[in-house]
């Protein structure tokens, strides 16, 4: 009997980057404002080595400004923006992460040429395309007939392979399925570089950040740590400060008793963690299926509504987590 074919994991590696000094990027005191409005200001951050800073808030809120600031592209209005001399950037935006569907899936990659510049190293391209598991008998199928893992992984491959010591990514997972996702978060654990990301994802945030810097309604705050240490820097001072009674006065009185969890609830976050696996098979089960080119060739008419379905279930995701904590905290009052 025939074998049953290898499964196949993709490789996927950043080329390695260009030494860097002991300067990456530094703002002190920095600000930026259009017209009579101030976007932020007295802002001091270092991107250092080795480090991935994460950047959050609203839309609007001044995100763009700050990445325009740290690559050198805008003045600061204020203060001051310091980029080390060795720094390479690599940019990775929205409009780098789009293919061209007239294209083949060499062409997308390599243009006319064999070869592609792996950091600066040449490296055959298809040999390159085969870390993100393309074939040869694929490298001439046109971008317009990739399922949606292809392209997820043929953007990853478009857009890592230019190199640099310092990655500015902005909303870097809207368009990658969960494999990829978790291989980028993978190798971005590993780059010796510095990592700059603009996200609204907290989980991937979470995987891959040492600090981040959050534009909240009072002003922008640095935080060490990932995006649930930061939730937590941000509750605690959220917490109103206590009033204090005089002390010439002192009435006994009992101790405010803490919430505790009603019936209802605790078996509720008993069972939050099966409810949370399904809602999270359901996701993986609509990306298998948008991700199947079979889909494509028999039920292209439900790709809208499964789509649409799985940004619900994602939602649906996200809001469970978010219970879970709230529970959980209630918990440990």
């Amino acid at each position: 009997m025939e074998a049953p074919p290898e499964e196949r994991e993709m490789d996927l590696l950043l080329p390695p980057p260009p030494e860097l000094g002991n300067t990456v990027v530094e703002l002190e005191q920095a600000g930026a404002r259009f017209g009579d409005r101030w976007v932020f200001r007295d802002l001091t951050l270092s991107l250092k080595p080795g480090q991935c800073t994460g950047i959050v808030g609203r839309n609007g809120a001044g995100k763009t400004t700050l990445l325009r600031l740290c690559l050198g592209e805008r003045l600061p209005d204020a203060g001051a923006v310091t980029i080390g001399k060795k720094v390479v950037f690599n940019y990775i935006d929205q409009t780098r992460m789009q293919l061209n569907d007239a294209n083949t899936v060499l062409t997308e990659i390599a243009g006319g040429s064999d070869t592609v510049m792996f950091g600066t190293q040449t490296m055959s391209a298809r040999t390159y395309l085969q870390r993100f598991l393309f074939p040869d008998e694929r490298l001439r199928e046109s971008v317009a007939h990739l399922s949606g893992g292809e392209r997820a992984r043929l953007m990853l491959a478009k857009v890592l392979k230019t190199g640099g010591n310092v990655l500015v990514l902005d909303e870097p997972t809207n368009d990658l399925d969960l494999p990829s996702l978790r291989l980028l978060e993978e190798a971005l654990a590993d780059f010796d570089g510095s990592v700059l990301v603009v996200s609204h994802d907290r989980y991937f945030l979470d995987r891959i950040c040492d600090q981040i810097v959050a534009f909240e309604d009072t002003g922008v705050v640095v935080q060490p740590g990932n995006y649930s240490y930061y939730l937590e820097k941000r509750r605690t001072r959220e917490v109103p400060a206590p009033v204090t009674a005089p002390v010439t006065q002192p009435a006994p009185s009992k101790p405010a008793r803490a919430r505790k969890l009603s019936f209802k609830e605790q078996r509720e976050l008993a069972g939050i963690e099966d409810v949370i696996q399904t809602a999270e098979a359901r996701v993986t089960e609509l990306e298998a299926t948008l991700n199947d080119p079979k889909f494509y060739a028999t039920r292209a008419k439900e790709a809208a509504g499964l789509a649409a379905e799985l940004d619900a279930a994602k939602a649906e995701v996200v809001r469970l987590y978010a219970r879970w904590e709230e529970l959980e905290q209630v918990t440990h009052s």
